[in-house]
């Protein structure tokens, strides 16, 4: 850092308003370092006393976040091996990227996890470490560009300190936004003096910046083309080496992010890890966000409407107003002070950028459209990856970075008008101004919290067992995201990967479970199908089931003895007050294909119909996984299809494909047969959820599938009825094939 500081030949110009005791640069920014820490303290108190047993904001995404700095101080321990499988989400593969990975955190929050053992502490030292480094980063960059300690004092307050950070308390990747300022500082340091240490310097702070929010990786990449623009421009004579040495640390970037990128990658193949177009509009600013605020702010939370969600942007009145004054004063020539109307014009630029790429895919002011697709809606079909970004309004960080550094545009010249001892009285001021606009309580949620006594003593227990995989239920708790949470960070306690998990995706084997989870009369088949997928033992806690929509407190010991009933797949169970462990017999798959003594029956020749959508009906036996017969409408109860034979037929297997549609399983699956088109013998009946429960962690390679074994028959009509409800999903077949023996 020294080395970077002492490069820039712009510290010659740096004022005398600091005493000696700062003139070393490693001294002075510890210095600003301290008085960062020291305020972020105050600003958070009483966060400093409970460093170890409280999270601030909620225990949603803050407890997501512990528990993932917590599962990467282990990888790094173990040189990244697993890093990508994390404990959650059982048996699907690179499950860490279904949430930020947080690497750039996690390589200075590591140690303090191993020292302390608490990841609590960690996780709070990070967000404390947030305010310092924004600040103290803005710091370095304003006194930078302005040549003025000043005008970097108030534009680190300014940038640690922005009410937006009060709206974004539960998101530590959002809040880590200052690596920003750090990169930019080295590379106008770069430009300024061609040193190619400064460079290496930009490229860290970047990968940083990416690491711990992949958001930023777009979003600094683009104020990063507009500055490395500019700079380029002006250098005529350093142009050719500058384009070069610009395009090899661009290279070597881009190859520092592949293993992370190849993450990310593996689970899109597996997953849909996409954001559907109406999550990106409902996660869109508005243009009058920027005057909408949290309600937590202490001064303008109940006076600015609180907007969308993610959308309250409001940068305060104070430093949009010093923004607007630096922006005009910048073209201002003073007898002593710096030309600044370019780093002005830079920088207006990329606030610019930010503010339109915030509005997402549509552009609206105060609700109505003004575009029907905007730039961002241009960068969605050509940027790969950034369809996985679900909330554009972040890009308004690029507008808060250009906001402070005009602010302090306009300190430097606050100082070069005004005599020194008004002009730091007046500083103060503008500070406090910054200070008071963001100010807000920070709420502290008490984590760990005292453990229910029967889940201690059933986690417990499950720590000192063989490996295995583990469900918990109920699968949806009560209060969700936390519950859930709170199943998940117990993994780093028992060590067994779960089923269930919490991020900003989920899995489809989760929401099928989900769905099932009162379909007590199936957890025979559920019970096979969790075997199939080499889940090991199924944890009930009796007390978390509670009257809600979607679940009734007398669920616990119903579902306690479904399972009990299925005593052929149970090893035991072991029962620790109102929480039970069942572990289950390992799974025994058949040697051979149940078909592979049959003979296929061709279903383009057979004379079909169906209750609803019959002219689709063929989609169903084109033998393409891309087409369906769907029934257009939920499952009701009365829906059918029918196949005729040319003579009698005994249909010994039938296998049904979902593929793409796993959610469109028949609820209740009914399978008759008849010799003479009237009278109908019932060959099967039962859901089709468990023929398929391997697909439902599938690659590209399985198909999501239900095989039925029928009974001898001899059928002319073959009839499967579907018998159950859902009140969302459709009937749908993407592949049907039939045996006979």
């Amino acid at each position: 850092m020294t080395l970077l500081f002492n490069s820039l030949s712009t510290r010659a110009r740096l004022s005398n308003l600091w005493p000696k005791f700062y003139a070393t640069p490693a001294r002075e920014v510890a210095a600003v370092g301290v008085a960062l820490t020291v305020a972020a303290l105050v600003a958070t108190y009483p966060l400093v006393l409970h460093l170890g047993d409280a999270l601030p904001s909620d225990l949603g995404d803050p407890l997501l976040n512990t528990w993932i700095l917590a599962w990467d101080a282990d990888r790094i321990r173990h040189g990244l091996h697993g890093l990508w499988n994390t404990p959650m989400f059982f048996p699907y593969d690179n499950t860490l990227a279904y949430s930020e990975h947080l690497l750039g955190v996690a390589i200075f929050t590591a140690p303090i996890q191993w020292i302390t053992g608490n990841p609590v502490i960690a996780y709070n030292v990070a967000f404390l470490g947030s305010f310092v480094l924004a600040g103290t980063g803005m710091y370095l960059l304003a006194t930078a560009l302005t040549g003025s300690r000043l005008a970097g004092l108030v534009g680190g307050v300014a940038f640690a300190f922005l009410p937006y950070r009060a709206d974004q308390l539960g998101h530590l990747q959002v809040l880590m936004y200052g690596w920003m300022p750090v990169a930019l500082w080295a590379l106008h340091c770069y430009f300024v003096t061609g040193r190619r240490v400064a460079l290496l310097g930009f490229a860290v702070a970047f990968l940083l910046q990416g690491f711990s929010n992949g958001y930023f990786f777009y979003f600094f990449a683009a104020a990063v083309i507009v500055i490395a623009t500019a700079e380029t421009a002006v250098r005529v004579w350093s142009r050719p080496r500058i384009v070069v040495e610009l395009v090899v640390a661009a290279l070597l970037m881009t190859a520092a992010t592949i293993p992370v990128a190849q993450g990310y990658l593996s689970a899109r193949e597996a997953q849909p890890l996409y954001r559907t177009r109406g999550e990106i509009l409902m996660y869109s600013a508005d243009a009058l966000s920027y005057f909408h605020a949290t309600p937590r702010l202490a001064v303008w939370g109940d006076v600015l409407p609180a907007g969308k969600p993610e959308g309250a942007l409001f940068p305060g009145f104070g430093l949009l107003v010093m923004a607007g004054f630096g922006l005009v004063a910048a073209f201002i020539r003073t007898r002593h002070g710096p030309k600044l109307g370019r780093i002005a014009a830079v920088y207006c630029a990329v606030g610019l950028v930010g503010f339109v790429l915030s509005l997402g895919l549509e552009l609206t002011y105060s609700s109505t459209g003004l575009l029907e697709s905007g730039p961002y809606d241009w960068l969605l079909r050509v940027v790969p990856g950034l369809d996985g970004l679900r909330v554009p309004a972040r890009w308004a960080v690029l507008v808060f970075l250009a906001l402070t550094v005009l602010a302090a545009l306009g300190v430097r010249r606050i100082v070069d008008l005004v005599p020194r001892r008004p002009a730091r009285a007046l500083c103060l001021a503008i500070s406090t101004v910054f200070i008071i606009e963001g100010c807000h309580q920070v709420h502290l949620e008490p984590f760990p919290q005292r453990p229910i006594a029967p889940e201690r003593a059933a986690y417990d227990w499950l720590r000192s067992r063989p490996p295995g995989a583990a469900v918990i239920y109920p699968i949806q708790p009560r209060d969700p995201v936390v519950n859930t949470m709170r199943y998940v960070y117990r993994t780093l306690e028992h060590r067994h990967p779960i089923v269930n998990g919490y991020s900003g995706f989920g899995t489809t084997l989760v929401q099928t479970l989900t769905l099932q989870q009162r379909d007590f009369a199936s957890y025979g088949d559920i019970l096979r199908g969790l075997r199939e997928l080499d889940v090991r033992y199924v944890v009930v806690h009796e007390h978390r089931f509670q009257d809600t929509s979607w679940m009734r407190a007398t669920d616990g010991p119903t579902l306690i003895a479904a399972i009990r009933a299925q005593g052929d797949q149970l090893v035991t169970r072991y029962r620790f007050g109102t929480s039970s462990v069942f572990e289950l017999l390992p799974w025994n798959p058949p040697d051979v294909d149940p078909t592979e003594d049959q003979t296929p029956i061709d279903l383009s020749t057979l004379a079909v119909a169906a209750s609803h959508e019959p002219r689709q009906l063929r989609n169903a036996f084109d033998g393409d996984d891309d087409t369906r017969w769907t029934t257009e409408l939920p499952q009701a109860g009365n829906e059918w299809i029918e196949l005729t034979f040319d003579q009698p037929t005994d249909v010994a297997h039938v296998r049904l494909s979902m593929a793409s549609s796993p959610h469109d399983y028949p609820r209740r699956l009914v399978i008759e047969g008849s010799g003479d088109g009237r009278s109908y013998t019932e060959l099967y009946q039962g859901p089709a959820f468990p023929g398929f429960a391997l697909g439902l962690a599938h690659d590209d390679d399985t198909a999501l599938e239900s095989d039925i074994a029928l009974p001898p028959n001899r059928s002319r009509t073959l009839r499967l009825r579907q018998t159950g409800s859902s009140p969302d999903f459709y009937w749908s077949i993407h592949n049907m094939e039939l045996w006979a023996r």
